[in-house]
Parts: C-alpha cells; structure tokens; sequence
C-alpha cells in the first residue's frame, strides 16, 4: 500500500486531471504554450464577481492577457494598490496562471499604441448609439483583437470608445439594455475562440 501515489487526488484545486499534482508554476508555463491571441481590458470595474468571472474566463478560453484599467485615486499612488485587495475565491485560483496586469486608466493611450504597434485591432464592447456598433454574429475578428469591456454601471468612457478601431454589440432579445460585464465578457471570448481556437 505504500506505493500508491495520491498526489492526484488529494489536490483540491479546480484543475482538470491532467494539471491535477502540478504546481501553479507548471500549469501556467502549460498554459503558455498554446494560449490564443485574445487580449482583454477591463475597465473601472468595482465589483469582484465581475473581476474573478474575468479571470475566469481568461483561463477558459485561452487568452494571452487580461488588462485591469484601474480607476484615478490620489490618496493611491500605486495603480495596483486598488485591485489588491479584491475576493478572489470567485476566480477559483485561476489568478495564479493567467497573465494579469494593472494600469491607472489615464495610460489607456498608451496601452492602445502598444497593442496597435503589435498588430491587434481594438473592439469597444458597447451597444451606445452613433458608434455603428455591429453585431458579434456578423463579425470574423482577427487573431489579434484586443475586446475593451466597461464599468458596470456606466458603460465604457467616451475617450476609450473613440481611440477603439470598432464597437460590436452582443444581440440581445429581453427588455433588459445590456448584461452584466462578466457574462459579456464570457460571450465575446467564447465567440472568438470558435474563430481561432487555441493551440
């Protein structure tokens, strides 16, 4: 009996088996080695359901990166300090292999420049009129897209949807104007990786 390996089983963690007895580090340079190219930036958003359900799906679909635009606060110098603090049982450890990083919202120009020098095309997630926003059903997205999400309440910033390169929109058929940030988010990285699967 003392043979027997229960390495696997006794790890708790919500893995599937073949990441089950790996450590964090393993299982992220796994990860690696075949994620997409979808990059994701969330902005200003509040509320940690929203920010683990981004995590989450971060690691689901294969994505290369998940960008927090975290709000201005003069009373916190660092532009992580905010996001330090958030509840992450809703992400179920998924924080510890995805690539993950933090910038005060005011560098989004930056961030654009950066993507747009590399190749990606940025889509505002928006239904705002005057923005010809298209349906996600009519899309074929490139490989390289970058999907801009916005706060839960206001919807996205008016700066950030025009330095965009388009604004798609999730169809909708209840009486309610939009889904929660977390689930759109879901749509949007699940409707792309059946474009562009990972490896």
């Amino acid at each position: 009996m003392s043979d027997i390996d229960l390495t696997r089983s006794a790890d708790y963690r919500n893995v599937t088996d073949f990441y089950k007895g790996k450590t964090d580090d393993e299982i992220r340079a796994s990860l690696d080695m075949h994620r997409g190219e979808m990059i994701s930036i969330m902005q200003n958003l509040s509320h940690d359901f929203n920010k683990a359900s981004a995590v989450r799906n971060s690691n689901a679909f294969g994505m290369r990166k998940l960008i927090f635009l975290n709000p201005e606060n003069p009373a916190i110098p660092d532009a992580t300090e905010g996001i330090k603090k958030w509840d992450r049982r809703g992400s179920l450890g998924t924080q510890n292999y995805e690539h993950i990083e933090h910038h005060r919202i005011t560098d989004y120009s930056t961030i654009f420049a950066q993507l747009h020098e590399a190749g990606y095309t940025i889509y505002a997630v928006d239904n705002t009129p005057g923005y010809d926003p298209q349906s996600l059903y009519d899309m074929q997205f490139p490989a390289k897209s970058a999907f801009l999400f916005g706060e839960e309440k206001l919807g996205l910033a008016d700066d950030l949807i025009a330095a965009a390169d388009a604004m798609v929109y999730i169809p909708q058929y209840g009486s309610v104007r939009s889904i929660n940030v977390g689930v759109a988010h879901g749509v949007i990285a699940a409707f792309y990786a059946s474009q562009h699967q990972p490896k």
